[in-house]
């Protein structure tokens, strides 16, 4: 195997999109300037499509990938070079799974993986975006963060998957402070950069910069054009450019009954969160909250 997967991964609506945003003006832009299509270069893991190769190994197997004991143990082949596609050894790749091993199957490994950014954003907040995104309450939100056993079903839409439209398989995200403590406290021994979304919004610039360091010392990748792209990031990143965006042109990701591009906003949670489900986020996560000090 060799390594040539880097993971944009995070808790869903923890800043994954603004990220590879960011990622996308650096290396898929000539000239830093952002566009959702370009942003297609940072693909979904978990897409169905993937899936197809299944079919011919284990026929029983392709029809039973809803269950995450089937899936699992195809983790890491779906992940090799030639399932991928991967050109030059580097592709990047979106994931909100969980970085853990269900029946001694690891969700990857050191030895694919060639790095990663972890997002990582004030449960607070992310309770509510993610009550917005999902059509969910409040209450319903802080229970989805809460829950060791919360999964997400891949997209299954594409006239490319031969998986049935009523199979779904399953992304293994658990709890707030679970996936959190995964992706920052592991053996893969890779090249990790920690970001938090609150520093997206209100140091971009800076984060812009210590991306391009992260790769240059870690990848001997030279960002060219890098001041030029720079400032068309920041401006082509900007909530309310991106915001505009979707308005004109729609986003993928985005749900029916709500935008993507919604608040783009850190403490939401002081004017939305009542005492108790304020102190139930914090009283749950504190760990992290405090290692990440929001708390």
């Amino acid at each position: 195997m060799s390594k040539h997967i880097f993971w944009i991964s995070s808790y869903p609506k923890s800043g994954n999109t603004l990220v590879r945003a960011i990622l996308t003006g650096l290396f898929f832009s000539d000239d830093g300037r952002v566009t959702f299509e370009d942003m297609g270069n940072i693909g979904l893991f978990e897409t169905a499509r993937r899936l197809n190769f299944i079919k011919a190994i284990n026929n029983k197997d392709f029809y039973n990938l809803g269950d995450l004991k089937v899936l699992s143990k195809y983790w890491q082949k779906i992940q090799m070079n030639q399932e991928l596609n991967i050109k030059n050894g580097f592709g990047f790749l979106k994931t909100h799974s969980c970085l853990v091993s269900i029946k001694n199957n690891l969700f990857t490994s050191k030895d694919i993986t060639k790095g990663y950014i972890y997002v990582v954003r004030d449960p607070r907040d992310v309770c509510i975006s993610w009550a917005n995104h999902s059509n969910y309450s409040i209450d319903e939100s802080i229970d989805f963060l809460c829950n060791s056993l919360s999964v997400l079903k891949w997209r299954n839409k594409s006239k490319h998957s031969l998986l049935p439209k009523n199979i779904f398989p399953l992304s293994f995200v658990s709890s707030w402070s679970e996936h959190v403590k995964s992706w920052t406290e592991n053996n893969l021994h890779v090249p990790t950069l920690i970001i938090k979304y609150e520093d997206l919004i209100i140091n971009k610039e800076i984060i812009v910069k210590q991306v391009k360091i992260f790769f240059e010392e870690n990848f001997s990748i030279k960002i060219n054009n890098f001041e030029k792209k720079l400032q068309n990031i920041l401006e082509t990143t900007h909530f309310n450019y991106m915001k505009e965006m979707e308005t004109k042109n729609g986003f993928r990701e985005a749900m029916p009954w709500t935008n993507f591009f919604r608040k783009g906003k850190k403490e939401q949670w002081k004017d939305i969160l009542n005492k108790k489900q304020q102190s139930k986020v914090e009283k749950n996560f504190r760990e992290y909250m405090n290692k990440f000090d929001y708390c």
